[in-house]
């Protein structure tokens, strides 16, 4: 059933499970607590409907971004400096979102190496625009699916 719901679909059935062990044991089978899943699927609601009404997503504030994981457990970027304060509201934190959720769903997608691929051989780009930092996939995080 979920394969047939939209991404709005999908995040307002899981906001509206009645009973906060379902939400509980939903996040964790992905690895992630309930707020942080709760935060990210808004997330992807929000960059879905932008990319859908050709909205852009360089260079603009999506107005909801995604929780900061502080569990270790969690795969996120490695480091203090990894994400810096500008770019939390901007669209690097959805991406680094998007491949933790595929590091626990799809661990062989090669979704990161496409990501890459597609920011490497387009024209010269201001990246920082999209709040990604100069030498972001040198970090772990990213490294790891990209070689």
């Amino acid at each position: 059933m979920v394969e047939t719901l939209t991404i709005g679909q999908l995040a307002s059935a899981y906001r509206n499970l009645s009973r906060r062990s379902d939400r509980t044991a939903v996040a964790r089978s992905i690895g992630l607590t309930a707020p942080v899943l709760e935060s990210w699927l808004q997330t992807y609601v929000r960059v879905r409907n932008v990319c859908a009404h050709h909205g852009r997503l360089w260079n603009v504030g999506l107005g909801v971004y995604p929780a900061i994981p502080n569990s270790p457990a969690v795969s996120w970027l490695e480091g203090t400096d990894a994400l810096p304060e500008r770019s939390r509201k901007r669209l690097y934190p959805v991406l680094v979102s998007l491949q933790s959720v595929l590091d626990s769903v799809s661990p062989c997608s090669s979704w990161a190496k496409r990501l890459h691929g597609l920011l490497n051989t387009r024209p010269q780009m201001n990246l920082a625009g999209m709040g990604i930092p100069n030498g972001w996939a040198d970090d772990d995080f990213w490294s790891r699916h990209i070689t």
